[in-house]
């Protein structure tokens, strides 16, 4: 500060002076000189003001003048009992077009200031005195006084581009102090930091620019250094803004307006402050009133009710919390039958803080709308109101008005709105985020403030009630999704169904865990019942899920707005009112709801809820996971196992959960053996669990542990017994008898010794009753009865290794060996032949057709012919192809009697061509000629005629078009590719004759030359392009491989394609016999992906067979063997 004492204006009329920006007055050349009479002024002025413009002429504010401009002095007297000389400029500024500078707005800059900790602020001493005027303006300037005249060779105020050319001064002057996050508003500067050593040289720096710009400052009017600064009227500080006291109290002194104009005032200061006034336009509506044209001034209770409640707000005003841009908004709208009043909230460190307050008093036309066009345009009009606030970021709706939340659906999203109004007004949310939340008994703080404010039709004074602050919506254990809050929060996908099938009923329920926490999907047949309640019940068996594991916070991600809703908005009050609905009526599922609402009072839990997209085509996690749960409903429906509600609240039981009713008691009674198998009793048990040393050790040290103490030795020794005494907390001793206790509500299971473990499995899998499940159903069945230490994996063993299952499993189409690529060389060298048909016999007696494709060029042949023997195929193949394009390397086919009769065999041989034969009921390896085949039938299904005779006439102009077509892995055409040249097309004639590529050859040698380059370029074009088709297929192919490769001497089942003969007297269905034959040995592996198997059937001779990996699959043996008593 003492550095720049030069700098601090010394008394109220000391100014600086800039070189920085000059003042011009752009008056038209031939607008006449403004001229205004002087006013008479008071008396008791003269002196004073006297004073002043000796003054001012001495700091050379001012000069003498003859001008044939004059406006005329009005003293003012001021607060502290001094004069203030004011010029009337009004009739000159009517000439003076407005200057365009772009002036701060304080609402758009106030929001800025979050995070600063330490403020101050700067006053420029009478800061447009610093600007001169130029020259040529100052005689438009001039103010007459004691009959003499005078003129500004300083910017004046009451001259209306003042303000701007201020602006203009300070930009120049303090080009950075946006950028360095100071607020500038006329001659007041805001300062702000969060260290003391940063704002201090913040200072130092503002205060060297206005220095070198010629601006002095007045050192009475700033603040330095403080948490909280008086800033244009409003009190800064770090948590947020407020009214300023010393402006509070002003307000409250002022004195019921005895005209309109001492109201105009009045409401003017108040309006200034309206952001800090919830409901301000239906408070001020009696004010306001008055000021209708042609309305008498009539000042009643009514008007003066309604200035003292603005009195009382302003002195109850809340501190507005700065905006945060990274957190959700909370939107609270209301309206009256005349106004509409809203206010937008944040949760900062879990309160509840004011951002702003904003109020519209109704238009006529407005009034007349209905309550739900009033309660949505109250609604769209906030979020516009708010939108510099709000931005990109979400907005959440509270609303005790159950139509805004249809702003949720998905037809609103659409488009699909039948209101032209409505329509119009929800063009404005389009792209917005908003969430509409409803809750019947949420009373909205600017509800009650509009319900308690008097309408215009009643001029009966009413007591108003203020409300401190808006209240939290009510904070029950259900509440709407906050991603903040719901991050790493266990997550259940839930889902409900209800659907005819084979004119019966069927419901299901399914439940998805993310990332399977706490448990497995799983899905429940529910009966006869509706979609409503499959998808309440869904919600029950979540809760009694995450019950039974202890989960007190859990997000519920649903599609169904009946579910969600009902919970969120309906259950509370239901409750209170006995389960009845607003119309006395019973709550539909009554039961479900009240264990629900039990269960989650029980455990203290609270439920967050998440609305996701039914059948959404957007891709995304959402939808994925609820495609799944949907999934498992229906599947539920129908193959799942039978849920029932439990009759009185539930207990944190997994096993409640399933279907069954069985109880299990918490001990065992020794009057009365306890059946648990048919061929086990309690008698017997003690006696199998004696043979297990592991789980006798633990029950000698449970029963007594300070004589029978376990060493870490015997651990270390023992690895069962080990992860016995990690579960001892769990583990009770009950008549002898080990028990596994998972927590003191679910029921006991009996620990199974070593040598039993075998029986438990067969029961659980293999008997009548338990129906060959997979790996989990049989787990879930095991696991209610029984417990030992890994039985999870030795179910998973047992279930892989079974027999029956391994042959009646079907063939899973997602599991495949990677594709295996093969290398062409040239054209021609290597050919795919297949034969189609039959096909409606020709008018030349073809029924048939063999195409040949080249695996290079994907040239394509196809050769009628009357018939598909073996005969036909040697005669077409001689005679047609290697008569016309040379012999081949190598010819790959299926194994159709076709192409392995003798006569084929004999050909190959000699000829020297390699026959390769493909896996039987494996289409994949002759992918080639099998699309090929399907070009051509699509192709001549759109040429053939009615009778579909004429397809052989058709076929050579179908393979005309399928060779001039540039092909999609080698990127040229198959003609291109075999004769060098483009094929001239009846196209190409209509513009040239042919191919321009090798007309520039004058005889046979330069053409052959010619042809030489442009095949060799050709050919290496198409090799690069079928490498990298070939590698994008292999990538794509290779996705979903998971098959390891196998070894000689392996077994493996093979899955049957064909029917076995039938050899019983009826005819057997295809629906009941194995899919998969084996075990049988792999005898020869000619690559990863073919395999000679020895099919072992109990003929004398065994068979030999060459398969490919999908049609296989490992035989495992190993897990049932290592189960004891499994052979029993």
């Amino acid at each position: 500060m003492y550095k720049y004492k030069d700098s601090f204006a010394k008394d109220s009329l000391d100014c600086g002076l800039t070189d920085l920006h000059v003042v011009r007055i752009p008056t038209h050349p031939k607008a006449p000189p403004t001229f205004v009479k002087q006013y008479k002024i008071p008396l008791e002025s003269y002196e004073p003001v006297q004073d002043i413009i000796t003054s001012m002429l001495e700091k050379g504010v001012i000069r003498p003048c003859n001008s044939t401009y004059s406006a005329p002095i009005w003293p003012v007297l001021k607060p502290n009992g001094k004069w203030r000389p004011t010029i009337d400029y009004r009739k000159l500024n009517q000439q003076v077009p407005l200057s365009r500078w772009p002036m701060t707005q304080l609402e758009q800059e106030i929001p800025r200031i979050r995070g600063a900790t330490i403020f101050s602020t700067l006053d420029v001493a009478s800061g447009f005195w610093t600007i001169p005027v130029h020259p040529d303006d100052q005689h438009k300037l001039a103010f007459c006084f004691d009959n003499r005249q005078y003129t500004f060779t300083r910017c004046p105020f009451g001259y209306a581009n003042s303000p701007a050319e201020f602006n203009i001064f300070l930009n120049k002057a303090c080009p950075d102090a946006r950028v360095r996050g100071n607020l500038v508003f006329v001659d007041d500067i805001l300062l702000k930091h969060t260290t003391v050593a940063d704002h201090l040289k913040e200072i130092d720096h503002i205060l060297n620019q206005l220095t070198t710009a010629g601006a002095k400052i007045a050192l009475h009017k700033g603040q330095w250094c403080k948490i909280k600064v008086n800033y244009v009227g409003l009190l800064i500080g770090p948590q947020g803004i407020e009214p300023q006291t010393n402006r509070i109290q002003a307000i409250q002194n002022i004195k019921p307006p005895a005209n309109v104009s001492e109201l105009r005032s009045f409401l003017g200061v108040c309006n200034y402050s309206r952001q800090f006034i919830e409901n301000y336009s239906d408070i001020a509506r009696p004010l306001t009133a008055l000021l209708k044209k042609d309305c008498p001034f009539i000042w009643t209770d009514t008007q003066q009710d309604a200035m003292n409640e603005l009195k009382q707000h302003l002195c109850t005003a809340p501190c507005l919390a700065y905006p945060d841009p990274q957190k959700e908004f909370y939107l609270d709208a209301g309206f009256s039958s005349h106004c509409l009043s809203a206010g937008l909230y944040q949760r900062h460190d879990q309160d509840r803080r004011v951002v702003a307050y904003a109020s519209k008093t109704l238009l006529p036309p407005e009034c007349k709308y209905s309550d739900c066009e009033k309660a949505l345009l109250c609604t769209v009009w906030a979020i516009q109101r708010f939108s510099n606030y709000i931005g990109a970021q979400k907005v959440i709706i509270e609303t005790c008005h159950q139509p805004v939340t249809f702003l949720n659906s998905q037809r609103i999203r659409d488009g699909v709105v039948t209101n032209a109004r409505i329509a119009t007004w929800l063009m404005a949310l389009q792209g917005r985020n908003v969430e509409a939340r409803y809750a019947q008994n949420y009373k909205s703080a600017l509800g009650n403030g509009l319900a308690a404010c008097q309408s215009c039709s009643d001029d009966t004074p009413t007591v108003i009630v203020q409300a401190e602050t808006p209240p939290d919506l009510p904070l029950t254990c259900h509440r709407y999704f906050e991603e903040s809050v719901c991050q790493g929060m266990p997550t259940a996908y839930v889902d409900g169904c209800s659907y005819n099938h084979e004119g019966l009923l069927k419901a299901g329920a399914g439940v998805l865990w993310l990332n399977d926490r706490p448990c497995p999907p799983q899905h429940f047949k529910l009966g006869p019942q509706s979609s409503q309640y499959a998808e309440v019940a869904a919600i029950l068996i979540t809760l009694q899920i995450a019950s039974a594991h202890n989960i007190r916070d859990l997000l519920i991600c649903t599609d169904s707005n009946y579910a969600r809703l009902s919970f969120t908005c309906h259950l509370p009050n239901w409750k209170q009112n006995g389960f009845k609905t607003a119309n006395n009526k019973p709550v539909k599922h009554q039961h479900l709801f009240q264990i629900c609402d039990d269960l989650t009072s029980k455990h203290d839990m609270i439920i967050y809820w998440k609305k996701v997209k039914g059948h959404s085509k957007q891709p995304g996690t959402d939808k994925d996971l609820n495609d799944q749960t949907d999934a498992l409903a229906k599947a539920g429906a129908l193959h799942g196992e039978l849920w029932t509600p439990p009759n009185h609240p539930p207990t944190p039981n997994v096993a409640a959960i399933t279907r069954s009713k069985r109880t299990v008691p918490t001990t065992v009674p020794t009057s009365q053996p306890l059946m648990l198998a048919p061929q086990i009793s309690t008698n017997d048990i003690a006696d199998m669990q004696a043979t297990d040393s592991s789980i006798q050790t633990i029950l000698h040290h449970l029963s007594d542990p300070s004589n029978h103490p376990i060493t870490p030795a015997q651990l270390a020794n023992a690895p069962s017994l080990k992860r016995l005494h990690d579960l001892k907390p769990m583990l009770r001793v009950m008549d002898d008898i080990l028990w596994y206790v998972p927590d003191d509500n679910a029921a006991p299971r009996l620990v199974v010794p070593q040598g039993q473990r075998g029986v438990w499995l067969m029961n659980a899998h293999d008997a009548a009753c338990a129906g060959h499940h997979g790996t989990r159903a049989t787990y879930e069945t095991l696991k209610q009865v029984a417990y030992w230490p890994g039985m999870q994996q030795d179910v998973a063993e047992y279930v892989k290794g079974c027999l029956v299952c391994c042959q009646f499993q079907p063939a899973n189409p997602n599991h495949r060996a990677p594709l295996q690529r093969r290398g062409v060389t040239f054209p021609w060298s290597d050919l795919q032949i297949d034969w189609v048909g039959p096909l409606p016999r020709s008018t030349r007696g073809n029924k048939y057709f063999l195409t040949v494709v080249c695996q290079f060029t994907k040239w394509v042949e196809c050769l009628p012919a009357p018939n598909d023997t073996a005969q036909t195929t040697a005669y077409l193949l001689m005679n047609h192809i290697f008569s016309r394009f040379g012999l081949p390397l190598k010819v790959n086919s299926d194994r159709g009697t076709h192409f392995t009769a003798e006569i084929m065999q004999q050909i190959w041989k000699l000829l020297g061509i390699h026959a390769q034969l493909h896996i039987s009921h494996h289409p994949i390896s002759s992918g080639q000629v099998e699309r090929s085949n399907q070009t051509v039938v699509s192709m001549l299904r759109k040429y053939v005629s009615a009778n579909q005779k004429d397809w052989d006439v058709k076929l050579p102009l179908v393979l005309m078009a399928i060779r001039a077509t540039p092909n999609e892995s080698t990127g040229v055409s198959p003609f291109e590719l075999m004769t060098g040249r483009l094929m001239t097309l009846p196209l190409h004639l209509l513009y040239q004759p042919g191919d321009s590529n090798l007309v520039t050859a004058y005889t046979t040698h330069q053409y052959l030359d010619e042809l030489r380059r442009h095949l060799r370029s050709t050919f290496a074009f198409a090799q690069q392009r079928l490498q990298k088709s070939a590698e994008g297929q292999k990538a794509y192919y290779d996705r979903k491989a998971s098959h390891a490769e196998l070894d000689v001497g392996d077994k493996v089942w093979y899955y049957q394609y064909a029917q076995p003969p039938q050899t019983t007297s009826h005819r057997l269905s295809k629906k009941f016999l194995p899919h998969w034959t084996g075990p049988h040995e792999i005898v020869d592996k000619l690559s990863p992906v073919a395999y000679r198997i020895k099919l072992s059937r109990g003929q004398k001779d065994p068979v030999f067979k060459w398969v490919h990996r999908n049609q296989i699959k490992r035989h495992v043996a190993a897990g049932r063997e290592r189960q004891g008593g499994a052979s029993a």
